[in-house]
């Protein structure tokens, strides 16, 4: 005999699309990206924080090496200009010996020097001298002694000195440069 089963048993139903899960589903992940959005963004955001940091950590640093430098550059400006004064005074040391020496080579007898004073390369000095002759005697050897030109004199006045006529003078002259 034949036999129909006419009850129906189970059958695999067909898949259905589930929209109910679609709607829990969507929400989660947008959830999630802008959870994974927001931690990327955060460490971008620590990651510049702590280049800034380290940044004004340097910045720090150089502007303290700034002003090292800068002292040090105040500090070799003034040595440089002590160590030029020294040299000007060591190259300018001879040259009053030098005036002195011929101005002392130069003074004939019966003339003295009351007032000298040196400037730069003008000399100019005070004197007694016993007449006038003796002054032009001055002032033509101190122009040949090759260490001074221009000598003009200033001025020259009769004096009396202990019953003794003398001539006081004032002459300025220059220096010739070595």
């Amino acid at each position: 005999m034949i036999r129909i089963n006419l009850v129906r048993g189970k059958r695999k139903k067909k898949a259905q699309f589930n929209a109910d899960v679609l709607y829990l589903l969507i929400p989660v992940l947008v959830l999630a990206a802008l959870f994974v959005h927001y931690r990327v963004v955060h460490g971008r955001i620590d990651d510049l924080n702590a280049r800034i940091t380290t940044a004004n950590m340097e910045v720090a640093r150089l502007k303290k090496e700034i002003g090292e430098v800068e002292k040090f550059k105040a500090r070799k400006a003034e040595l440089q200009q002590k160590v030029d004064i020294i040299s000007k005074l060591q190259a300018g040391r001879t040259v009053p010996v030098k005036v002195f020496e011929a101005i002392s080579a130069s003074i004939p007898e019966k003339c003295w020097i009351d007032q000298l004073s040196v400037n730069d390369n003008k000399v100019s000095l005070k004197g007694v001298a016993l007449n006038n002759y003796t002054i032009a005697n001055f002032m033509t050897a101190l122009g040949e002694s090759g260490r001074f030109q221009d000598v003009v004199l200033g001025s020259a006045e009769q004096a009396t000195a202990m019953n003794t006529k003398l001539v006081k003078f004032n002459l300025t002259f220059s220096t010739v440069p070595d």
